[in-house]
């Protein structure tokens, strides 16, 4: 039996203490299986522990007999805890108040259910696996403002925002219906509706300057769908959905194939090793950028419209780097003075 089985087969004794009866089609559709492989579950937990089945009319239950509670106690894996641990610590590096104490205590408890030779277990993972959280942005001066907005969030009342985008030479004031708070690339995002555009908007936490709760509610429209609003989103801008063409070199293929990059992509393999991506963005903006990291090994096909902002970046780029080196010393300077 494989930790697989025994995490499902566990689980099945729980949901039948929680629940007073299940069916086959239940627990398929909750572990992601066969029906079959849940009546081979039933059949092996049914040695060991007291479940009955009874049929009413054209379905089948299952359930514990009444009054049944001797269920073992919860037990983890090494890997199990090394997953939670580094959930705390990924936490940790958002500076977020509220899950991450949560996260500690249950890690303290598991910690304390374990022999010495499964803590060693636990470290020897550490050792051979890590992961990496240099990019995310430091929230701990916005621990403050990530507790408003996450109380915000749960009683539905609006909040007044000093937002700061990029390209503003001050903060602008608004209120906004907090929906969701979002984790994108090392960046925590406030999504909801701004009253001052009146348009669901999507505000990075970090470059918020004040914050106040009101005493004004809100109600979430039942038609907004968090993943159907950032589906075309190559990284996180929201804008109209465009669709793309990139050929990719041989040399740069096999990594380009590697991963998903985005949920849309469709890519053909050409006899001479190169690719053909195609996928449905938000805007050009994001996926210009993706596209230029790779340089001459990335040819866009189509639209027209983004070859043609890449060829004036790429003019612009050539005007920069056509200097030769003691005018950009001295431009350098100039700037600097």
């Amino acid at each position: 039996m494989n930790a697989g089985q025994i995490e499902r087969q566990w689980g099945i004794i729980n949901t039948l203490c929680r629940r007073s009866r299940t069916t086959l089609d239940e627990l398929a559709e909750e572990y992601e299986v066969s029906k079959r492989t849940i009546l081979r579950d039933l059949d092996k937990l049914s040695l060991i522990f007291p479940l009955v089945d009874k049929k009413e009319g054209r379905h089948k239950y299952w359930s514990l007999i009444d009054g049944y509670k001797d269920v073992p106690p919860i037990t983890f894996l090494p890997t199990e805890f090394y997953a939670i641990q580094e959930g705390t610590r990924f936490l940790k590096a958002l500076g977020d108040p509220f899950l991450r104490p949560t996260l500690e205590s249950i890690s303290h408890k598991i910690r304390a259910t374990f022999d010495q030779s499964r803590i060693e277990s636990f470290e020897n993972l550490r050792k051979i696996f890590s992961i990496n959280l240099s990019a995310a942005k430091d929230y701990s001066g916005k621990r403050g403002f990530l507790s408003q907005i996450f109380s915000a969030a749960a009683e539905q009342r609006r909040v007044e925002i000093g937002y700061q985008g990029l390209k503003d030479t001050k903060p602008l004031v608004r209120k906004v219906d907090p929906y969701k708070l979002w984790y994108r690339d090392g960046t925590v995002y406030l999504v909801g509706l701004c009253h001052l555009r009146n348009k669901i908007r999507m505000f990075a936490v970090d470059r918020i300057t004040l914050l106040n709760l009101t005493d004004d509610n809100f109600l979430t429209p039942e038609n907004f769908d968090f993943n159907e609003y950032i589906e075309h989103a190559f990284s996180v801008m929201i804008e109209d959905p465009i669709h793309v063409k990139v050929r990719f070199n041989p040399e740069i293929a096999r990594y380009i194939e590697e991963r998903e990059w985005h949920p849309s992509q469709k890519i053909k393999k050409y006899k001479d090793g190169s690719l053909l991506m195609e996928l449905t963005v938000g805007g050009t903006l994001e996926i210009k950028r993706w596209i230029l990291s790779f340089g001459s090994q990335a040819e866009v096909i189509e639209p027209e419209a983004l070859v043609e902002e890449l060829r004036a970046d790429l003019e612009r780029m050539r005007q920069v780097y056509s200097l030769d080196s003691s005018n950009r010393s001295s431009s350098l300077n100039r700037s600097s003075s």
